[in-house]
């Protein structure tokens, strides 16, 4: 957002010109400062005229009325007092984010353990006392559950492979080998126009570009996105797995900083093409040291930020799909053995329960962790507990 971010107008002695009262000094400074923030969307008290060669002046003959002239100490108070702290906060967040989504898929992992092992809790403690035939029965209804999920295994395994396709097609959008070609073909452009007319076109045929792989990047998003919403739901309704919805991903924080880009190259570097005096290859630099430059660090970024989404996308479906298998082949293996041996059931229900008790414990340290972070980082309980208000219920 806008925190963190100070506008310092320097050389405010510049108004100083004798013909001036201290009044009017103060109202064109007023008027200057509440323009600049206007034009770059910050709140005026962001904004801090100054004289840093006045202020230096003040600080070696302690002059402090010419210090106070010089609006110095206002910006040094905001840099000690905003600034600092504002980073904090960022950073904080950051932090909190990090590790918040880490406990939650955490979190997920051990409540779909807990709920398998009292659904096998269930199982065993409803077979004290029934003969073979019910036995026989879980065997046939567990290894009914296990070829339904094979089944809808092979889906998923197609959903990886469309998954796999859609995220190559996504990096050959976004990703820095099209960034040079493009970066390249703009450079052989404008170094073969011979008007001025071909520079233009060439420089603009690079953001259309730009932006055009954005598109189509944001298209194959919104693709991967109601893919795997809709296995997410699938995998949710018939096996009873924990799975929200995908995490939503946006390009337009970088298509805003192309358009950013794009503005200051009209206002500067555009504006070059009308004189005469400007050389084409001085020119051809100029923007690939500036623009260009910029350009390829918002990829950068993009390209940072849609591969960690990706990965994150991917993980709660894979984590909970390989978890259900376990606990599949442990419900499966766990009958048998009662069926061959009906003795062992109590034994089996005796680590089960044991299994249930340190799963339970486990998801009150993970709480407790949480907890500990967030009175570390000085930010609020996020109000998520192991036993109650959690995405799983661990009452008895």
């Amino acid at each position: 957002g806008r925190r963190g971010r100070l506008v310092v107008l320097n050389k405010i002695d510049g108004l100083w010109d004798g013909l001036r009262d201290e009044a009017r000094i103060d109202e064109e400074i007023d008027r200057q400062l509440r323009s600049v923030a206007e034009t770059l969307d910050v709140p005026a008290g962001s904004v801090f005229p100054v004289s840093a060669q006045k202020g230096l002046v003040a600080r070696i003959r302690d002059d402090g009325a010419l210090l106070e002239r010089s609006r110095l100490g206002a910006l040094e108070r905001a840099l000690s007092e905003e600034l600092l702290p504002t980073k904090q906060e960022i950073v904080r967040d950051g932090a909190l984010g990090e590790t918040g989504d880490l406990i939650l898929q955490a979190r997920e992992l051990l409540g779909a353990r807990l709920s398998g092992l009292r659904e096998q809790l269930h199982e065993l403690t409803d077979l004290r006392g029934k003969n073979q035939s019910v036995i026989e029965y879980m065997m046939r209804k567990i290894r009914s559950e296990k070829t339904e999920f094979e089944e809808g295994l092979q889906k998923y395994y197609a959903v990886r492979s469309v998954f796999s396709n859609l995220t190559n097609n996504l990096l050959a959008h976004l990703g820095m080998d099209m960034l040079r070609d493009e970066t390249r073909r703009t450079r052989e452009a404008m170094l073969e126009s011979t008007f001025s007319k071909g520079l233009s076109a060439a420089m603009e045929g690079f953001f259309e570009n730009l932006r055009g792989s954005l598109a189509r990047s944001a298209g194959e998003i919104a693709e991967i996105t109601r893919m795997l919403d809709s296995m997410y739901k699938r995998f949710s309704v018939e096996h009873g797995l924990k799975l929200a919805a995908p995490e939503a991903f946006s390009t337009l924080r970088y298509e805003r900083e192309l358009e950013r880009l794009e503005a200051a190259f009209n206002r500067q570097i555009n504006t070059a093409l009308t004189l005469v005096t400007t050389e084409k290859h001085t020119l051809t630099q100029r923007f690939f040291e500036t623009v260009a430059v910029q350009a390829r660090r918002t990829f950068e970024v993009a390209n940072r930020d849609v591969e960690r989404w990706l990965r994150a996308v991917m993980s709660p479906l894979e984590t909970q799909v390989r978890e259900y298998q376990f606990q599949l082949k442990r419900r499966l293996e766990s009958v048998k053995r009662i069926h061959q041996a009906t003795d062992t059931l109590e034994e089996r229900i005796a680590e089960l329960e044991q299994a249930e008790a340190a799963m339970l414990a486990q998801l009150d340290e993970l709480a407790g962790l949480e907890a500990a972070i967030h009175a570390v980082l000085g930010a609020p309980a996020s109000g998520m507990s192991a036993r109650s208000g959690g995405p799983v219920s661990c009452a008895a």
